[in-house]
């Protein structure tokens, strides 16, 4: 069996080198779009005037982070449905003091905040969906226990996917 001309290696190392070129590149973009996205910037709190924020929670990373941040803070509000209790993001906050001056105005991106105010009584409202939910609430000066305040609202006429019936009886006897 003779060998081949060192013109045919050439073109078939050339070939070869494409086809695995194209390969790690189509395995690379393969990785790039199945990979779980943790370019997620880290949460933090960010300030308005005396107040200290943080808000997100749609996510497990995100509760862990908020429940890290609760070590300094001395509020924390959650919004979910009241028939459920499902999470809720986007619900828009307000934060006032005790003379009605409001001191942050946001929208939760999740379903929790975490708030570090100074010392005293505030009138906490949210609203969503057209429908607005208030507290009142004495906040401690120290951080670390922070008071939790729940707001419930209407869920969705379609709240989520509903259970049938069927899976609600195999749910409640594994």
């Amino acid at each position: 069996m003779a060998e081949p001309a060192p013109a045919a290696l050439s073109a078939r190392r050339i070939r070869l080198r494409s086809r695995i070129g194209r390969a790690v590149r189509a395995a690379a973009l393969l990785l790039t779009a199945t990979a779980p996205h943790s370019a997620a910037q880290p949460l933090a709190f960010a300030t308005e005037g005396d107040v200290r924020y943080a808000c997100g929670g749609a996510g497990v990373e995100e509760r862990r982070a908020l429940a890290a941040l609760e070590a300094e803070a001395n509020l924390k509000l959650a919004f979910v449905t009241k028939k459920r209790g499902g999470f809720l993001a986007d619900a828009e906050v307000t934060v006032a003091d005790a003379a009605g001056k409001p001191l942050l105005r946001t929208v939760a991106p999740g379903p929790m905040c975490v708030l570090r105010l100074p010392q005293g009584r505030y009138r906490v409202s949210a609203a969503l969906g057209g429908a607005t939910r208030s507290a009142s609430v004495a906040v401690p000066a120290q951080p670390g226990k922070p008071q939790s305040v729940v707001f419930a609202f209407p869920g969705e006429k379609w709240d989520g996917i509903w259970a049938s019936d069927e899976e609600k009886a195999s749910a409640r006897s594994p």
